[in-house]
């Protein structure tokens, strides 16, 4: 059995689903992916059993064909050759033959039956979203998301969807970011799953083109799968209980600051140069209507200076300042509310002016 195929052919839908291979896996086929050719359609699939990646590509060769082939392996082999290089595959029962120009090579091969897949959805919920819309969703909350932290249920992103909004929510237990849309919602009940990091980081890839089109979730028990023009994936979900994030959120806004967004975030910037790496630590000391801003470290200190609106309290408190600068980088409009916590054990808030589609919280730290 065998066939070809250009590198333009192949090389796009390959970078779209190698995320999910990962260098050292438990079942040799898993470091593999799968190519099928059927009526005129390139479908390369890859998994690692907890998320599945297809990409497809209508092609010219109208062949039945498939075979499994190792994907970094193959990706090495072709991603520098011209785009219309054409590919011969000699395909045999342990071994595939790849010929290029005056190169050849000789890959493993498995049993394309032998190709795990994650189980067909049934039961699922459908909404529609605009793929722009979902994509800032995940992008302007995500960066909270826990890494590798002993509780699951943080090492994700929490969807929370009833029949008026979409919800997504990420916090790794320090900060906590809060996305929320209003929009019309078929749904008989509300819905909540946890969709884990590596599937997060694959989605956002896959939403990373600007295409103003509505694409469907289908959330059901177990699973999570959306299905773009040519790409779908398929990730099982987090099972566990995600905290009540609304207890954190500041309900006293008597301490409310109002502070030009692009001066904070340089002042931050300028103060990062000198934070202590372990404790990551600057000192934010309210008076007078202003903001003074200290940071310090073994090589040095810094001290930036920056005016609030209509806020004369004193107030000292001390952040980690790469969650305050991701969170301004984020954030858009020219001046943000800040909600000062009035004790320790409290969270501090952040957001836009007259617009709470986005949220923030961060808790204070001792340095």
């Amino acid at each position: 059995m065998n066939t070809q195929l250009t590198v333009n052919e192949l090389l796009d839908p390959l970078h779209t689903i190698i995320g999910v291979v990962e260098n050292k896996q438990t079942l040799p086929i898993l470091s593999h992916v799968l190519i099928q050719l059927k009526n005129g359609e390139l479908t390369l699939t890859t998994t690692d059993m907890e998320i599945e990646l297809r990409s497809s590509k209508k092609i010219q060769a109208q062949e039945e064909v498939s075979f499994t082939i190792y994907a970094k392996d193959l990706i090495d082999i072709i991603r520098k050759l011209n785009a219309n290089t054409i590919i011969e595959f000699i395909i045999e029962e342990s071994k595939i033959y790849i010929k290029t120009n005056n190169n050849s090579f000789e890959l493993n091969t498995f049993n394309t039956a032998e190709f795990p897949s994650l189980p067909k959805i049934s039961n699922s919920e459908v909404i529609k979203i605009n793929r722009l819309t979902l994509k800032e969703l995940i992008k302007k909350t995500s960066f909270s998301m826990g890494s590798q932290d002993i509780r699951a249920y943080l090492n994700g992103l929490y969807f929370e969807v009833d029949k008026n909004n979409i919800i997504v929510v990420a916090t790794d237990g320090h900060r906590l970011s809060i996305g929320e849309i209003k929009q019309d919602n078929k749904l008989s009940d509300k819905k909540t799953v946890i969709l884990p990091r590596k599937a997060v980081i694959e989605l956002t890839k896959l939403l990373d083109k600007d295409e103003n089109t509505d694409i469907d979730i289908h959330l059901s028990e177990n699973y999570f799968h959306l299905k773009t023009q040519n790409t779908t994936i398929i990730s099982r979900l987090i099972d566990g209980n995600f905290p009540n994030y609304a207890q954190v959120i500041p309900s006293n806004y008597e301490n409310t600051v109002v502070v030009n967004r692009q001066d904070f975030l340089e002042s931050l910037q300028q103060a990062s140069i000198f934070v202590e790496e372990r404790t990551k630590g600057v000192k934010l000391a309210f008076k007078d209507n202003q903001i003074n801003i200290f940071s310090h470290s073994e090589r040095g200190q810094a001290k930036t200076k920056i005016e609030t609106n209509n806020f004369d309290k004193e107030v000292e408190i001390s952040f980690n300042i790469h969650y305050l600068i991701s969170i301004l980088e984020n954030l858009t409009t020219d001046d943000i509310n800040m909600i000062l916590p009035s004790s320790d054990s409290q969270s501090c808030l952040l957001s836009s002016i007259d617009d709470d589609t986005y949220q923030y919280v961060v808790m204070p730290m001792k340095i």
